[in-house]
């Protein structure tokens, strides 16, 4: 159904390139042209050190937190584990 579908679009050109903001995110530093998104490009990784020097006792009661919610897993648990993965994923890549 949906493959058919887009295999029937894609040759229409309804399917663009990725914008310069969205390769931003996955190329290393590409020169864009518009300074704010070079910014952002610019941006170092995380150092994870730094998680444990910023986020001291917050870190540990995340840890906590996660233990305690394992054994009342709901739609919100898995929402904020997947929160979670993401915001560790792009923290680790800006």
């Amino acid at each position: 159904g949906l493959l058919v579908v887009a295999c029937l679009l894609y040759p229409t050109g309804y399917f663009g390139p990725l914008s310069s903001r969205i390769r931003g995110l996955f190329v290393k530093h590409t020169k864009t042209g518009n300074p704010l998104v070079d910014s952002v490009a610019e941006h170092q990784p995380a150092n994870p050190s730094m998680y444990s020097s910023y986020l001291n006792l917050p870190l540990d009661y995340a840890v906590l937190g996660g233990l305690v919610s394992l054994w009342n897993r709901n739609n919100g648990f898995y929402f904020l584990v997947l929160y979670g993965f993401i915001a560790e994923h792009f923290s680790g890549k800006m």
